[in-house]
């Protein structure tokens, strides 16, 4: 199937639609996080304390999400959803994405109401998506950086090439690992003649300036603090320490934060590259990335949100296939994003339905127990406090009635902070 001259034009209820979706889901996840009490996760607390002293990078990432909180609540104040405010925003900017992406990939409006509607419920991107981490902002420049990638080959557009110069440079200062994709780019462009010819323009290599550019805080600040921000990822994705991984676990983990349901059906439609160039670019710089992390889970341990990056190309590649469904699969997928959407209502509110587990229990307990430590020392003159985890650390002092220094120490794992 020949790829389009030109998407379909949009209408002026696509544009009222879009707006709506994204101050909608800023609204829904608002609400969301106030009827299931949502406290900060410690990472978001992490967040937060680097937020209280900016700099230019941090021990294990980038500067971007703190900066966005040191803004949002020095606009708007201390709390939680100030906190996750940039977070909900990156999330209507991240489905955005998606309907723009594959309404170009396919050329379909349809498309690309499909790739926004499955960027909404599929339980990877909905759940990354409620707390400011630096996951949801990640998925946003990837989105980004790989729709310009292929408009830049595929539509041979030559300012695309600075955008994804941006999306990377931007999202190096979120999470190192959006690397990965101009990395598998460029192996799936030299593979191929078509792609040696669009590398030997100077425009790829002027965005590729452009990214490092942007980057420049993140260099600067690793090279006058030993370059330990990268040694802490290579940890993550470059080091291979033996086969002593996860991999059974990485992979369900897979299967159900794509839903249960969906996911074998996009596997049934998507494990064959497809024959044209212009999709074909897509499915390979996916399927690489996460070719890639299924090899990591079998040699270390892998987090399973650290490959949802290289579902966002296929769900676009998805999305176009929808239409085309027969009556039984598009039964299949309507059983599958219902059961997407019961699952969200299952994990975020596990007390209504009596569930003996708690599948976001880091999400609770923090507010009531360091409140009340505080209040019995009132009466004290308390400096700082020791705690042996980041974890502690960092909810205690995000929830203790005044400012207060915390450190870590005590233990041989600990996760080093400044």
């Amino acid at each position: 199937m020949p790829y389009p001259t030109a998407p379909e034009p949009l209408t002026i209820r696509d544009f009222i639609a879009l707006t709506l979706l994204a101050v909608g889901v800023v609204i829904l996840r608002a609400w969301l996080g106030w009827a299931a009490g949502l406290e900060l996760h410690f990472d978001e607390a992490q967040y937060w304390e680097w937020s209280q002293r900016l700099d230019w990078s941090y021990y294990s990432k980038g500067p971007w999400v703190a900066w966005l909180i040191a803004l949002s609540t020095g606009l708007l104040g201390h709390g939680e959803w100030q906190v996750r405010l940039p977070a909900w925003l990156a999330n209507g900017i991240f489905l955005i994405l998606l309907f723009a992406f594959a309404r170009d990939l396919w050329g379909s409006r349809r498309a690309g109401w499909w790739a926004a509607g499955l960027g909404l419920l599929t339980p990877f991107y909905f759940g990354l998506g409620q707390v400011m981490t630096s996951d949801i902002w990640l998925f946003t420049f990837w989105t980004w950086g790989l729709w310009a990638a292929w408009r830049a080959v595929i539509r041979q557009q030559a300012k695309a090439w600075y955008e994804l110069g941006a999306a990377v440079g931007l999202g190096a200062l979120t999470k190192a690992s959006i690397l990965l994709l101009p990395g598998f780019m460029g192996l799936v462009l030299l593979a191929t003649a078509w792609g040696r010819r669009a590398l030997w323009q100077r425009q790829p290599w002027l965005g590729l300036g452009l990214a490092l550019l942007l980057m420049t805080p993140v260099i600067y600040w690793n090279a006058t603090h030993n370059w330990v921000m990268f040694r802490h990822e290579q940890g993550h994705v470059g080091e291979v320490t033996g086969f002593n991984g996860n991999p059974l676990e990485f992979l369900a983990g897979q299967w159900l934060l794509l839903s249960p349901l969906v996911a074998p059906l996009m596997v049934w439609r998507l494990y064959r590259p497809p024959r044209d160039r212009s999709r074909g670019l897509v499915w390979w710089v996916s399927v690489l990335v996460l070719t890639f992390f299924v090899y990591k889970s079998f040699t270390d341990k892998v987090q399973i949100n650290w490959s949802a990056p290289a579902y966002i190309g296929l769900v676009v590649l998805f999305a176009g296939h929808i239409p085309q469904l027969g009556h039984r699969a598009w039964r299949w997928l309507q059983g599958g994003l219902a059961l997407s959407g019961v699952l969200l209502v299952l994990l975020l509110f596990p007390q209504l339905f009596r569930l003996p587990m708690e599948p976001f229990k880091d999400l609770h307990g923090w507010r009531q127990p360091v409140r009340g430590v505080a209040a019995q020392l009132a009466h004290r003159e308390v400096g700082f406090i020791l705690t042996d985890t980041y974890h502690t650390a960092a909810e205690i002092a995000f929830y203790w009635p005044q400012r207060i220094a915390v450190y870590i120490t005590g233990s041989s794992e600990r996760r080093f902070n400044q």
